[in-house]
């Protein structure tokens, strides 16, 4: 399984891929920044995307690479990191085509659900307190 990471704070994507370390061989592609991340997105080549919400020090980056992303492959399975869940930036993770919304800080647990793609599990998905909640859209 490949994976792409869309995160410009290196300890966060460090920590990612140690966690998808724990969950088995999965290629792990980082990019930090929109331009990285359209140079290595190759429709196709990833079953998943992640993409930080916040990158560059812009509130909606990551809704502007959902939406170039989703005009090369429509089916991308596409979505959000992001410290915050406000209703708003959910909605419009939402109509740009992002299938989850992942409040940082993730969890092992979290990060296998959404993995695994199952829109029902993603729903059910219950965290301890303090944890990263997933929201399925």
């Amino acid at each position: 399984m490949q994976v792409l990471i869309v995160e410009d704070n290196e300890a966060l994507a460090g920590l990612f891929r140690v966690q998808l370390r724990r969950l088995g061989p999965i290629e792990l592609v980082v990019a930090d920044s929109k331009k990285t991340a359209l140079e290595k997105y190759k429709p196709g080549a990833f079953e998943v995307v992640f993409i930080d919400m916040g990158l560059e020090g812009i509130a909606d980056r990551g809704l502007e690479i959902i939406r170039e992303i989703k005009l090369q492959m429509p089916d991308q399975r596409v979505g959000v990191l992001s410290s915050n869940d406000l209703q708003e930036m959910v909605r419009q993770s939402r109509q740009v085509g992002a299938t989850f919304y992942m409040v940082k800080p993730f969890t092992l647990e979290g990060l296998e659900v959404v993995l695994k793609g199952d829109q029902a599990a993603i729903k059910a998905y219950q965290p301890e307190i303090g944890e990263g909640r997933i929201i399925a859209l």
